[in-house]
């Protein structure tokens, strides 16, 4: 499925002028066979992909990354632009089904037309493409086979990207969400439901940082071991002695739709308290002024009588107001599901956490492991951020002591299910991280 999706097959905009015709005609047809496979493009039937290949040529299967529409030019060596065969005759709906492609990837097609990120990505790029493609033609001779593509390539996107423009109505919905988890284990006998009820807003394609008004698919995978296993995840980690008649104060970080919050009320709320005093506290936190909003949006959905259990709050990891409440006081479960989508997030996380952790607290947090776009091998940033135990213990016999660092006690690896999660989330990685 990976290899249908925008962010794995549009190549990167830095590197366009060193880009044959032949991978952008790739690129192109497999986007418009993604999500306008009943509209033809005539530009696009009428070209062949050329079975042979020249030096820098052999697969037109690109991993681009999310921002490659910002990249700078790469300073790569010059490509031989030698010709390439190419046969201008009619091909119908040879758009309609990239090369290798077959019947089955339409579910794959499906679940790509249904993701707003990738939608919005592939906006962006044509827009980026369209932008720099009059250079790139103009590297090649004007009648030249491969000048002739590459100008009949830049027409063909402005004809996507007008398709796109045509289709925004429709696109820039509201969509409500309803999702059940079984409490406990799904054999156990009168095992009781909850039900979550989101709003899923429309992402900017202007704005990146606005991907949590949508929820995705470790917050649902989340929810539904935090309803398996509560005793697992959201035990009171505070001994006995210690509690007393404080709450149990519990942190999501990039709250996003609010899923792990709203479940984690549903699940503890009337569990824990006593005639005493409240026995829980939820902030559920983020940056993005939209998120925030919609989340506030969700949060009264789920609870329509008002509820002191959720408190909404914005938070920057990178300088968290710890002089201020609700984060004047450490927290004993941090909750985090799908956070790190740039190289400095995971130490930023670290030094919020290292911040707003008990002692004896726990954080967990649920990552997505992709395969392919700008968000490739981010989880071994995160596993270098927050080593295992057993690393420290290793460390700490080199370098001394190495007490009050965070450190993986526990990691879980879990496999994607059915058609939760993005097209380039591979699997997951749930861990819980604790003092050492």
């Amino acid at each position: 499925m990976a290899s249908l999706a925008p962010t794995a097959t549009l190549p990167p905009l830095g590197r366009l002028l060193s880009t044959p015709g032949q991978t952008v005609l790739y690129a192109l047809r497999n986007l418009h066979s993604v999500y306008f496979p009943h509209q033809p493009c005539t530009i696009l039937s009428q070209k062949k992909l050329s079975t042979s290949t020249r030096k820098g040529d052999e697969t037109p299967f690109i991993d681009s990354g999310y921002a490659s529409a910002e990249e700078e030019d790469d300073n790569d060596d010059d490509v031989d632009h030698g010709r390439t065969s190419l046969s201008t005759a009619s091909i119908p709906n040879t758009f309609a089904t990239p090369p290798g492609a077959d019947n089955s990837d339409e579910d794959a097609r499906e679940v790509l037309r249904a993701d707003p990120f990738e939608r919005a990505f592939a906006i962006k790029w044509l827009t980026g493409f369209i932008s720099r493609a009059e250079v790139w033609v103009a590297e090649e001779e004007e009648d030249s086979v491969e000048g002739i593509l590459r100008s009949d390539l830049l027409e063909a996107s402005t004809v996507i990207l007008s398709a796109f423009s045509g289709d925004d109505d429709e696109a820039e919905v509201d969509i409500t969400r309803t999702f059940t988890f079984a409490v406990g284990q799904e054999e156990d006998e009168g095992s009781t439901k909850i039900h979550v009820e989101l709003n899923d807003a429309p992402i900017s394609s202007e704005d990146h940082t606005s991907v949590g008004l949508q929820s995705w698919g470790s917050c649902i995978l989340f929810a539904e071991k935090l309803c398996a296993s509560k005793d697992v995840y959201l035990s009171d980690p505070r001994s006995l002695g210690t509690s007393g008649t404080k709450p149990l104060r519990i942190l999501e970080l990039g709250a996003g739709t609010g899923m792990l919050s709203i479940v984690t009320a549903k699940l503890l709320q009337g569990s824990i308290s006593t005639q005493l005093q409240p026995q829980l506290e939820i902030v559920a936190t983020d940056y993005h002024p939209d998120v925030l909003a919609n989340l506030r949006k969700n949060i009264e959905t789920n609870f329509p009588s008002p509820s002191q259990a959720i408190k909404v709050d914005v938070l920057d990891w990178e300088s968290p107001e710890t002089d201020r409440a609700p984060f004047d006081e450490p927290f004993d479960i941090i909750l985090a599901a799908d956070v790190v989508y740039h190289p400095e997030h995971a130490k930023w996380i670290e030094a919020c956490v290292s911040k707003l952790l008990r002692e004896h607290g726990v954080f967990w947090m649920f990552m997505a492991i992709r395969g392919s776009g700008r968000h490739e091998g981010l989880d071994k940033i995160v596993d270098a951020t927050f080593v295992s135990k057993e690393v420290a213990l290793e460390e700490k016999g080199q370098r001394g002591d190495v007490h009050g660092r965070l450190v993986v006690v526990e990691q879980e690896d879990i496999q994607r299910q059915g058609g939760v999660g993005r097209a380039d989330e591979n699997c997951y990685k749930l861990s819980k991280i604790c003092w050492m």
